[in-house]
């Protein structure tokens, strides 16, 4: 069985949280294969340098996009353990950022007029 961590270029990385809220895990999915590939207990900079530090140089040397949200721990992991690869919002939160921005302007303008009898 090949590595999952073989030929990666495209990886995605996002914490979530279960146990109502009170537990987090993260979870890096590789985007040209469609599927989870590592997840571990917890979130942020050591947690996700657990992740790289599964994978040889060659590995780390092959990953050039690395998506997530604008989460500073994830661009301090991909400068020092990927420093060729780019950073990109993700799909998911890409939308999540934008879908409200059209209301955004409406909800700070006053009423144009009142219409109290």
């Amino acid at each position: 069985m090949p590595s999952p961590f073989g030929g990666l270029t495209s990886i995605g990385v996002d914490e979530t949280g279960y146990r109502k809220g009170h537990t987090c895990i993260t979870v890096v999915v590789d985007h040209e294969r469609h599927r989870a590939i590592w997840a571990h207990d917890g979130y942020g900079r050591d947690v996700f340098g657990l992740f790289f530090q599964t994978l040889t140089p060659e590995q780390r040397a092959s990953i050039r996009v690395v998506a997530g949200d604008r989460a500073r721990w994830i661009d301090s992991c991909v400068h020092e353990w990927c420093p060729n690869a780019e950073r990109a919002p993700d799909g998911f939160h890409i939308v999540s950022w934008t879908s409200g921005a059209p209301d955004n302007p409406r909800k700070q303008q006053k009423p144009l007029f009142c219409a109290i009898p």
